[in-house]
């Protein structure tokens, strides 16, 4: 009886914590481009990376950017958005509408792990998304992408990841495998010309002319300088707190 009186004590403490516990909004979606499924699973992907790791991340869209660039908007939005004192640690991915650019603004430890990577890092995991209007995949992309760099993947969920490009592999092997087989199945082989169905000097040709069937275009494509691509990174701070970032258009 007494045993039974302990747990139940315990589990209704369990119960006032977790009710009193402070549940984090890690999706911003003022630009409303979400359905309410896809932005529960979005904070739901980002609070686990956060109870896994303490690392906050923040998903944001707006249509109004303040007419400010994406450095200063988005540094000085999460800056409000986010206590830089009881969350230290992260970065915010903003979706800027207005003038078509995404920005991560990182800092803490999220300086080192995000802003100091390629230029084109970022680029390769949203722009794709972004230039066809999945939105909530390009965010879903970014939360996948922060999570692996924090929580490299075990031996055997690469295992899984390399699977189909196994598959494919095996699938071409065996391909080339069955043209070789199909090779040695030729009874008759091609022959060049038509020496087996003229006589012998029956044929007398007086004139020849080349006619040319076919001509080859060299085309070179100009690249654009309006295009997108993760930019370079840069910093700054806001209220004592330094801030890395990096973007690009979409």
């Amino acid at each position: 009886m007494k045993r039974t009186l302990v747990l139940l004590a315990a589990a209704l403490l369990v119960c006032i914590f977790s009710a009193g516990a402070e549940t984090l909004q890690h999706v911003s979606d003022l630009a409303g481009v979400l359905s309410a499924q896809e932005e529960a699973a979005l904070n739901l992907q980002a609070e686990e990376v956060f109870g896994l790791t303490g690392f906050d991340i923040i998903l944001h869209t707006t249509n109004d950017s303040q007419r400010k660039g994406p450095k200063d908007y988005s540094f000085d939005y999460y800056h409000a958005f986010r206590d830089a004192e009881r969350y230290p640690d992260g970065s915010m991915f903003s979706i800027l509408f207005d003038t078509r650019d995404y920005y991560e603004a990182a800092r803490g430890r999220g300086i080192q792990l995000l802003t100091y990577r390629e230029a084109n890092d970022l680029a390769g995991v949203v722009q794709g998304k972004l230039s066809d209007g999945d939105y909530y995949g390009a965010m879903r992309d970014y939360v996948r992408y922060v999570r692996r760099l924090l929580i490299p993947p075990t031996p055997l969920e690469r295992t899984v990841e390399l699977a189909p490009f196994i598959l494919i592999g095996g699938l071409v092997v065996g391909l080339i495998y069955a043209l070789y087989l199909k090779s040695k199945l030729k009874i008759a082989r091609f022959k060049q010309g038509a020496e087996a169905y003229v006589l012998r000097d029956s044929l007398n040709i007086t004139q020849s002319d080349d006619i040319y069937l076919y001509q080859t275009v060299t085309r070179t494509k100009i690249q654009s300088s309006s295009g997108g691509g993760g930019g370079g990174f840069s910093t700054g701070s806001r209220g004592g707190t330094s801030y890395g970032g990096r973007g690009g258009k979409f």
